[in-house]
């Protein structure tokens, strides 16, 4: 019998981070691209005609006249996220995802999350699961007990670059290794990085900018997130410590280790033995997953709107003289805006301000 195939649609497969998406899909033997939806006209043509797509589209809306996908990735400028993943989930597309941070504005995302579940249209966001090796495996690791109950967690590297833009996978990659939500927040803020700052008119408290400090977690435990060192000498999202070890999901290898004191020992469970897939080959086929199942898709939607929340906490928190900030936030019109590139995109911000040199080329 022949294989059965997903219809996807790529919004955004012209732009430096859909390429890849495009590329993924277009590799995959259970996938047929029926659309690519991109503005840049002078380089689409170029990208469809690579990776074999026949149909383009300007918008989703043009694309759903035709023909509803199963599968849409969405990989556009942040400020166009809520829209255009509230419009496939009213559309009737079976799963979508869209790339980090999720939106500006906390009521936003939780619109997104909202209608998709609604509408039982699979949600997922970034790809932050597949940003350290085994990490799905390692939190299955956990959770079988190996390293006992957890006595507390860390971003071992602060949040360097952006407290949102950046740190949601590194504060999503926490919140799956524990299996715990995030209760207070004590945030400290740091200035955004040279060359990285916003339009004026956004207040200190709403720009994204590097950030540290203290998250209490439902478990009872604490997450140290470290002050941003001047120069990073590695990579380290988060780590967790239990009763009889811890973990570091360090790149390229995690570090795992069991025991206390004298007694304690690294470990290679069979896991880090097997080959690793292309992350976005794992990114698209939770989608494909999720349309199967009917589940909400592997590191989702709702999962990027708690990391939302906790970067604004943590910047409320700073702005307020580090005082304890609850959640969930009654206020839901909170917000931080990330850098111009991530809000609007490289052919309006410019390809440069975020160290390209200029839009992508088929390659």
């Amino acid at each position: 019998m022949p294989t059965k195939k997903y219809r996807v649609a790529v919004v955004g497969g012209a732009g430096t981070w859909g390429r890849f998406y495009l590329r993924a899909y277009a590799s995959h033997p259970d996938c047929e691209i029926v659309a690519l939806v991109d503005r840049a006209r002078d380089r689409r043509g170029a990208f469809a005609e690579r990776y074999g797509v026949e149909t383009v589209f300007d918008t989703v809306d043009e694309l759903f006249a035709k023909e509803v996908p199963d599968i849409v990735s969405i990989i556009l400028p942040v400020g166009h996220n809520p829209e255009t993943v509230i419009a496939c989930a009213e559309a009737g597309v079976k799963a979508v995802s869209c790339e980090k941070p999720i939106a500006v504005e906390l009521s936003e995302a939780d619109e997104m999350v909202h209608v998709c579940r609604e509408r039982g249209t699979a949600f997922g966001c970034g790809t932050g699961y597949w940003d350290a090796p085994y990490l799905l495996e390692i939190a299955d690791w956990i959770r079988a007990g190996n390293i006992g109950q957890l006595t507390g967690a860390a971003i071992p590297g602060g949040l360097p670059t952006e407290v949102s833009g950046g740190g949601c996978v590194q504060l999503t990659i926490m919140r799956l290794l524990t299996g715990m939500e995030v209760e207070w927040a004590e945030g400290w803020a740091l200035p955004p990085q040279a060359g990285w700052m916003p339009p004026v008119e956004f207040a200190a408290v709403e720009t994204d900018s590097p950030a540290y400090g203290r998250l209490g977690l439902s478990g009872g435990i604490v997450c140290e997130i470290v002050k941003p060192p001047t120069e990073q000498k590695g990579f380290c999202p988060a780590s967790v410590t239990g009763e009889n070890g811890r973990v570091w999901t360090s790149s390229p290898r995690p570090i795992l280790i069991q025991g206390q004191g004298a007694a304690s020992t690294p470990v290679q469970p069979e896991f880090l033995d097997s080959p690793r897939k292309d992350g976005f080959t794992s990114a698209i086929e939770r989608l494909m997953r999720a349309v199967d199942t009917g589940e909400d898709a592997v590191c989702s939607g709702h999962d990027y709107r708690q990391a939302l929340e906790i970067a604004i906490a943590l910047k409320q928190s700073a702005h307020h003289g580090h005082q304890r900030i609850s959640l969930p936030l009654e206020d839901r019109s909170l917000k931080i805006y990330p850098h111009p590139y991530r809000l609007k995109g490289g052919d309006v911000a410019g390809w440069t301000s975020i160290g390209y040199t200029g839009p992508p080329e088929v390659t």
